[in-house]
């Protein structure tokens, strides 16, 4: 069994104190580098340093989580500023393009989906507002390999998207997309694993997929957090007449 995940995913610093210079010249100095993290190998992180533009360097460590905690400290909600400036803008289009989505004006919505990606291709509002949008047009082939391709950004799971987690990944589960809906799942339950919810809908995405013993797993996970989820309840109580 691989060992529990203790740590988010997203941006790291790594602060190195020593000493430049030598004898009565030499100096206090601090290094602070920043990493981008995410699970890696079973007990490991996979860290990527970043340059001074907060793009990856190419440089890639796996390290184990131990040493992990003892090197990084979680920047929970920093963000790079030109990646920043970038997202802003892009999701200021991408609102509009919501906008005509929620017109059926579904032409215009395609249009202002698609500028938005072109200043920021990983924008998590205008990859998932596009997946709609072909899916509002029964272009279901196109939305798959949009929610596809959205599945692998990393900006996904962050919390300030916790209001499409679930939305996304019942899209996903409902396109047929069973592991892509649990591997979502299980990347949101990251970041926020006391949400009864991401794992009752975790849980279905097991069950369809099925995988009875892991559905069961989530559903009894979502009641410890809520006690009073009554449809979780009645979907165990489902499960148990069935044979895992």
């Amino acid at each position: 069994m691989a060992p529990e995940q203790p740590f988010a995913e997203g941006y790291y610093l790594e602060t190195i104190k020593g000493k430049v210079g030598t004898g009565h010249t030499a100096k206090d100095a601090v290094t602070k580098n920043y990493w981008y993290a995410k699970p890696g190998e079973d007990g490991c992180m996979s860290v990527s340093l970043l340059d001074i533009h907060y793009e990856p360097t190419g440089y890639v460590e796996q390290v184990d989580f131990g040493e992990f905690g003892d090197r990084f400290e979680y920047l929970k909600d920093f963000q790079p500023p030109k990646s920043q400036a970038k997202r802003e803008q892009a999701d200021k289009v991408a609102a509009r393009a919501e906008r005509h989505l929620a017109k059926k004006e579904f032409l215009s919505a395609e249009y202002e989906f698609g500028n938005a990606l072109k200043m920021d291709a990983e924008n998590v509002r205008a990859n998932f507002g596009l997946g709609k949008t072909y899916l509002a047009q029964g272009e279901t082939e196109k939305a798959k390999e949009q929610f596809g391709k959205l599945s692998e950004v990393d900006a996904m799971v962050e919390p300030q998207y916790k209001h499409i987690f679930n939305e996304f990944g019942i899209k996903l589960r409902q396109l047929g997309m069973y592991s892509e809906a649990v591997t979502h799942y299980e990347r949101a339950l990251r970041i926020e694993d006391q949400d009864e919810n991401l794992w009752f809908n975790l849980g279905r995405a097991h069950y369809e997929g099925g995988n009875l013993r892991q559905a069961a797993a989530a559903l009894r996970k979502a009641l410890e957090i809520n006690p009073d989820f009554e449809e979780a309840r009645m979907f165990l109580q489902g499960l148990a007449a069935q044979k895992p």
